[in-house]
């Protein structure tokens, strides 16, 4: 029987796949034979994620969650399932028969998904003009810190993979300094420091509030896109 993993570096993303409660770091069984591990943002912990659920002996992987944009030909909600994820010089290419299925499927509703690359860095990409130099150099319409550490063990490891992501903050819109210095590797914000932070640079405010909509958009995309996946088991176990 096939076994398929998913990662996702946010419980808050992991909550658009299933109702049950949150188990960080370690795999829990979300649907039969389907099992998902919360790894927390970055490269590293997406590598130990899929490690993990590589010791279930799962066929199949998936990186799940949200992404920026690094040009304006996608927005906020918009679906990036890559072609293929890019970091550095590398390239790696996901399951083309399986993003196809997706892609047929999904072909007249009304999600906007693109098969496009997706690249994956150590750092978060905070402003427009970063953005679109990270697009100009790699092509991507997308940014993540995850997908490539997955990426590298399914191919070493001969398994079929794929990239779904949601566009959270557009390419043009600036996530403030103070967001990225006071979230957790789960992304809960350290509110109290926020708050003082918005006390002495008022300024903020505004970006924060479009960044929290942005957020809360993506992940309804996500959560609306998932509920049609799980009816067909991700077009993979089948």
């Amino acid at each position: 029987m096939k076994k398929l993993g998913i990662i996702a570096a946010l419980p808050a993303e992991a909550k658009c796949l299933q109702t049950k409660k949150i188990i960080l770091k370690s795999p829990f069984e979300i649907e039969k034979n389907i099992f998902l591990c919360v790894s927390g943002i970055g490269y590293q912990s997406s590598l130990d994620a899929t490690k993990e659920l590589l010791k279930l002996n799962v066929n199949a992987l998936i990186s799940w969650g949200i992404a920026g944009a690094t040009c304006d030909l996608v927005n906020t909600g918009d679906l990036i399932l890559a072609k293929a994820v890019k970091k550095h010089e590398k390239i790696y290419y996901t399951s083309d028969e399986w993003c196809k299925k997706i892609i047929y499927h999904f072909h007249d509703s009304s999600h906007r998904i693109f098969n496009k690359d997706i690249v994956s860095t150590e750092k978060i990409y905070a402003t427009p003009v970063e953005k679109m130099k990270l697009f100009r150099r790699t092509k991507a319409l997308a940014i993540d810190m995850e997908s490539a550490a997955m990426a590298e063990v399914a191919i070493k490891n001969n398994l079929d993979f794929i990239v779904i992501r949601a566009i959270a903050d557009s390419a043009i819109l600036n996530i403030p300094d103070t967001v990225i210095k006071n979230i957790d590797s789960y992304g809960h914000i350290k509110i109290l420091k926020l708050i003082i932070s918005c006390i002495f640079n008022p300024s903020q405010i505004n970006q924060i509030l479009l960044l929290a909509k942005s957020y809360k958009k993506a992940l309804k995309s996500l959560e609306n896109f998932s509920t049609e996946l799980k009816k067909e088991n991700f077009f993979y176990l089948t």
